[in-house]
């Protein structure tokens, strides 16, 4: 007989959401009564797999806010060609002021102002003990970069020195240039009627042979050297040359006498401190900073061939922007004139602007492509601690298990040997 009755029917139970789970789970799971066995293996090599996660998560953090960056540069025309950049010059020539004549050629004049100039003031072209220990600084940093120099530098092949070398250099040339005028002074007293027609005149020339004068000092006195240095805004344009030559200050109504061969003898040996282009960049290397040059001969001409390329930086962050600066590679040359030929000394830094600019752009990660570098370096340590773990355990059994046999054919070899006249009756 039927336990159930004809009208009585069987309900199922509708699963739940926690088994529906459970049956679509394909992995193999243990019985909570079985736990496995902890190994010392197991222990080091986790130990080891935090400990390398750890300084992987650190070392990718550091390179991101901290490392070094990458950058992009691209070469573009440049356009902006009613820029006038800025021409910074710190140098020392070992002849008087009142001997020295200085002119820019082939710029219009109308661009400058009574305030856009180079001072000139009285010096001494002798070392001080300190300036010349950070003059040779400055000259074993400038034989580095001379070494396999290329007319473009990406920005991590800069060369850079030392701010303290740099305001050194700076405040022994201010210091020398003050005792020298006080020196001039106390002469001044002990000679008030001496001569001051002498002076250093500062020119700009139009390129049709016709020079202005942008600054005129001829109350000063000598001097036993001179310091041409400060800031002056320079066109981009093709040819333009700064010259510094020897020959005394005539007025304006004799200036063309000094090239009618007037002159009086001078030294034109010269240390250049600082040359660049565009905004200072404290600390920059420059290929004319730290050079030094002496004339034998009085009578010796310099000539520098500057190949100037503009560069703009384009920054990231919030405010973005740019910076325009100028880098350039030189090239030297020294004449001597024979002694039949008249001819006067001179120090001629021939520039000429690149009609390319290079752009360079930062290259930076991302805080998604930094987390997926962080995320695939710690799965890729706790799989290989997973697999190493696996291989260690494998090894480990197997030489259970053999020294587990060893054992067992010991004791059924010792056993053998202790009852050797043992027979078992069947």
């Amino acid at each position: 007989m039927s336990l159930l009755s004809s009208n009585t029917t069987i309900r199922h139970r509708r699963p739940t959401v926690q088994e529906v789970v459970r049956d679509f789970d394909a992995f193999n799971k243990t019985v909570d009564e079985v736990s496995e066995e902890k190994r010392a293996a197991g222990g080091f090599l986790a130990s080891l797999s935090f400990l390398i996660i750890a300084a992987l998560v650190f070392g990718e953090l550091r390179n991101y806010f901290y490392g070094d960056e990458g950058h992009y540069y691209r070469f573009s025309v440049d356009t902006a060609f009613s820029e006038h950049p800025e021409l910074e010059l710190d140098m020392i020539v070992a002849t008087p002021c009142t001997n020295l004549m200085a002119h820019l050629t082939g710029t219009t004049s109308h661009e400058f102002s009574s305030m856009n100039e180079f001072k000139h003031d009285p010096t001494r072209f002798e070392f001080t003990e300190k300036e010349a220990m950070y003059w040779n600084e400055l000259k074993k940093v400038q034989h580095r970069t001379k070494e396999g120099t290329t007319l473009f530098k990406s920005l991590d092949e800069m060369t850079f020195i030392s701010g303290q070398v740099e305001e050194g250099l700076k405040n022994e040339a201010e210091t020398k240039q003050r005792e020298e005028a006080h020196a001039i002074q106390l002469e001044k007293k002990k000679n008030p009627k001496e001569s001051m027609d002498g002076g250093m005149l500062i020119l700009i020339g139009n390129g049709f042979n016709v020079f202005h004068v942008v600054a005129s000092n001829s109350e000063k006195n000598e001097g036993t050297a001179c310091r041409i240095h400060g800031r002056m805004r320079v066109n981009k344009v093709k040819g333009d040359s700064f010259v510094v030559s020897t020959g005394k200050g005539l007025g304006v109504d004799g200036i063309f006498a000094h090239f009618g061969g007037v002159s009086n003898p001078g030294n034109l040996s010269h240390r250049i401190e600082r040359f660049n282009f565009g905004p200072t960049i404290y600390g920059l290397v420059t290929p004319l900073a730290g050079i030094e040059q002496i004339s034998e001969t009085g009578i010796d001409e310099f000539r520098y061939f500057l190949k100037v390329v503009p560069t703009r930086i384009y920054h990231s962050g919030l405010f973005g922007g740019s910076t325009l600066t100028y880098q350039y590679s030189v090239t030297f040359m020294k004449k001597t004139p024979k002694k039949d030929v008249h001819k006067h000394a001179a120090i001629v830094i021939h520039y000429e602007f690149a009609a390319t600019v290079i752009e360079v752009r930062r290259i930076q990660s991302s805080l998604l492509q930094m987390l997926i570098r962080l995320c695939s370096a710690v799965g890729g340590v706790f799989a290989t601690s997973v697999l190493l773990n696996s291989i260690c355990v494998r090894v480990l059994t197997v030489l259970a298990g053999v020294s587990e046999r060893a054992k067992i054919r010991l004791i059924d070899s010792q056993l053998g040997i202790e009852q050797p006249g043992v027979v078992v009756d069947t």
